[in-house]
């Protein structure tokens, strides 16, 4: 059940924003993604737009990880969880609050024992999209069919790496000792960088000692790297204070008409005044 609201996600935004809210008013939690993260190394203040930005969507998928996860290990009952589910729907609170705990202690080593059977979820979804044409999709869809079809394939897990009150929450390829990631790119150089950063985040929430990434820049290559991550909490820090450098990528920032740091600033002589 949890599983169909998330995947019709539009739908049911307003489910996971009173849950979320809840999550809020009772653990005090403030999710972020790991794109977030590594978009901090160009400007914290826009990572931090970002990150509120799309909370509610990261906080859905954290949910619907951990209740699923639960379910698989047999931690929580499947119809248990689908009944909470629908009294949810109908605005239950206490089903909303007893739906928050399911699964909310699991770590990387206690899904081990799932990671088979996610495995064979994308084997499963790299067959039904056998026939897709990569280059035919734009934005998102492209991204995705990327994914699917050039992707090594792997147990596919999200996990969170808790910072104070803030959750950093990867999605990454697991393997025995590193985790795993796929990027569309512009340019190798700028697609690595960034990966990298959104790696340091997964390696800490999985509690791996490797980064490998596959890098796809279309119509040039798909490039691999294997790496040693780093503290990402510099990152994080950075994130929270949400300060804006200002540089060249403020000319094409999607929240330059909302930066203060922008303010009345000529945008010409603002996004040339400092590099990232």
């Amino acid at each position: 059940m949890i599983e169909r609201l998330y995947r019709d996600l539009p739908r049911n935004l307003r489910l996971f924003e009173r849950a979320l809210s809840l999550e809020k008013e009772i653990y005090g939690d403030t999710y972020v993604s790991s794109r977030a993260v590594a978009e901090a190394l160009l400007c914290p203040r826009a990572a931090a737009f970002r990150a509120a930005e799309e909370e509610v969507e990261v906080f859905a998928r954290a949910l619907r990880d951990r209740v699923k996860y639960a379910a698989m290990l047999g931690v929580a009952d499947a119809g248990y969880v689908d009944a909470l589910a629908r009294r949810a729907m109908r605005g239950d609170r206490n089903a909303v609050k007893a739906l928050l705990r399911v699964g909310r202690d699991l770590g990387p080593g206690d899904i081990s024992a799932v990671l088979p059977k996610l495995k064979e979820e994308f084997e499963a979804a790299r067959r039904a999209a056998g026939k897709v044409i990569v280059s035919a999709a734009r934005g998102p869809v492209r991204r995705a069919a990327a994914y699917v079809k050039y992707a090594e394939v792997y147990p596919y897990a999200g996990m969170g790496h808790r910072y104070g009150d803030h959750v950093f929450y990867a999605v990454a390829g697991v393997g025995p000792d590193h985790v795993y990631l796929f990027r569309l790119a512009r340019s190798r150089d700028r697609g690595r960088r960034l990966a990298l950063a959104e790696g340091d985040v997964a390696a800490a929430a999985f509690r791996k000692s490797n980064i490998k990434l596959h890098i796809y820049v279309p119509e040039e290559a798909i490039y691999s790297f294997s790496e040693r991550p780093s503290d990402p909490t510099p990152r994080y820090r950075a994130l929270i204070e949400g300060v804006c450098r200002p540089g060249a990528t403020c000319a094409f920032c999607r929240y330059r008409e909302v930066c203060e740091c922008v303010g009345d600033i000529p945008r010409r002589r603002h996004a040339g005044s400092q590099k990232p």
